[in-house]
This record gives C-alpha cells, sequence and structure tokens, in this order.
C-alpha cells in the first residue's frame, strides 16, 4: 500500500467514526478520547488530517451533510424526464442509506439531524451554506419540471417553481417523519407523495 493510499484509508475511517460518533453522541459529548477508541488510533492520527475536534467535525459535516444524497446528485441522464428523475433520486436514497448503515450507522436520519443541529452551533456559515444547497435542489427540481413540459409529460400550465416547492416539501416531510418513526429513510412514503404529485400535472 502507498503512502497516498494509507492516508486516504485513514481518512476514510475517520470520517466514519465521525458520522458515528458526532451523529449519536453529539459533538459536545464527543472527546477525542471517543475517537481514538473507535478507531483504535492515537491522536496524532487525527491531529495530522484535521488539526482539532473540530476540524474533524467540519469535515465530517461536509462529506456527509453536504455530500448526502440530494435531488442534484441524480445524473444528466435521469433528468429529462420527471418520473425517471424522482424514482432515481428515491431508489439512490436506498442506497445511501443502506451504505451507511452497513457502515455502523444506525438511525441514517437521526444522525444527519444530529450533524445539523450541532452544525449550527458551531459552524458559522453553515446556515447560508444550507440555503444555498436548498437553492440548488429547487433549481434543479425547476429544470427537470420544465424540460418535462417541454417534452409533453406534464402540463403547460403547471408553474415549474411551484411543483419544485411541493416536491421540497416532501424530501422535507418524510426526513423528519424517517427521525420519528424509524431508522431508514421512509422511501415508500417519499415515493407514494411523489407519485400522488405527479398524477394531478401530468398528461
Amino acid at each position: 500500500m502507498t503512502q497516498k493510499e494509507i492516508r486516504e484509508q485513514s481518512q476514510k475511517l475517520l470520517m466514519l467514526a465521525g458520522i458515528k460518533l458526532f451523529g449519536t453522541k453529539g459533538y459536545d459529548a464527543t472527546s477525542i478520547v471517543d475517537i481514538e477508541t473507535e478507531l483504535h488510533q492515537t491522536r496524532g492520527a487525527i491531529t495530522y488530517h484535521y488539526k482539532s475536534k473540530l476540524g474533524m467535525f467540519e469535515a465530517t459535516v461536509n462529506k456527509y451533510y453536504f455530500g448526502r444524497v440530494m435531488p442534484s446528485s441524480v445524473p444528466e441522464d435521469s433528468r429529462g424526464n420527471l418520473k425517471d428523475f424522482y424514482v432515481k433520486y428515491v431508489s439512490m436514497l436506498e442506497e445511501e442509506c443502506l451504505a451507511l448503515m452497513n457502515a455502523g450507522v444506525r438511525n441514517v436520519v437521526g444522525t444527519f439531524l444530529n450533524l445539523e443541529i450541532d452544525a449550527l452551533r458551531n459552524i458559522p456559515d453553515f446556515r447560508d451554506r444550507c440555503t444555498e444547497l436548498n437553492e440548488r435542489q429547487t433549481s434543479v427540481l425547476e429544470l427537470v419540471i420544465g424540460r418535462s413540459i417541454l417534452n409533453g409529460e406534464i402540463k403547460s400550465g403547471v408553474i415549474p417553481s411551484l411543483i419544485a416547492e411541493m416536491f421540497m416539501n416532501v424530501v422535507i416531510g418524510q426526513s423528519l417523519r424517517s427521525n420519528v418513526e424509524g431508522s431508514m429513510y421512509y422511501t415508500d412514503g417519499m415515493l407514494r407523495q411523489f407519485n400522488n404529485i405527479y398524477k394531478l400535472i401530468s398528461i
């Protein structure tokens, strides 16, 4: 294994420890000792890559919170048709959830919620970055809906911004429901609501 591969493997393990500990215990309750114990590594590995616990937390948020599956994650070849788009999005959510659970994250939605709460307290520009991120998701949805109007899939009188907002409300609402009712994304409910919206606007 090369030095680069060793560094990358070390960072990967640190990030997995980060999402498991910060996402369950929270930022304040997670100590450097907790991270060392989880990883079976010394403090040096943590400070080498991230300088501090806060640096590691910020890296965890960047990778797992801002890097999670969102509408903008759907590849371009699934963006020409609204139904293909949301079906692909839901399947990507399910894959992400299973991958995280297989990596040891027990409550995926709760973990993201905990990261969000702690990031609001500890990362100064987090709220602004979330606003920008949500605007980007809405823009992607508006683009897909606009294409679907042009290709005759959905009604021409539909206002893309309103439908995009409805879809985003489903995403947010089902995420909150998932946190209350179980450890996995409530993708069945999300897909059902997407289908109901689609029936109202499709030709």
